[in-house]
C-alpha cells in the first residue's frame, strides 16, 4: 500500500455541508469519503490498457524541503527576496 500524503481541496460550504452529513450517515469520515470518491473517478476515467506509464512519474516525490508555505511563497522561494 502506498503511503497516505495531505493535501488541501477547496469546495463551496453547501458541498462541504453535504459531505458531512453524508459521512455521519454511512459512519465514516469526510477524508474517507473524498478518497473513495476520487478513487472512484480514477477507476472509471483511466483504462489500465491505455494508461502508459510515464517514466517522469519516478521523480515526484522523491525530494522534501521542509518547506510548509511553498503554495503561497513560492515566488521568494525560486527568485528570492523582492528588490
Amino acid at each position: 500500500m502506498s503511503s497516505i500524503v495531505a493535501t488541501n481541496i477547496r469546495i463551496s460550504e453547501e458541498v462541504l455541508k453535504s459531505l458531512k452529513y453524508r459521512a455521519i450517515e454511512e459512519r465514516k469520515s469526510v477524508n474517507q469519503l473524498i478518497r473513495e470518491a476520487i478513487e472512484g473517478f480514477i477507476a472509471v476515467d483511466i483504462q489500465p490498457e491505455r494508461h502508459v506509464k510515464d517514466s517522469f512519474e519516478n521523480v515526484i516525490g522523491i525530494a522534501k524541503s521542509g518547506i510548509k508555505n511553498g503554495s503561497t511563497k513560492h515566488d521568494y522561494y525560486l527568485y528570492g527576496k523582492k528588490k
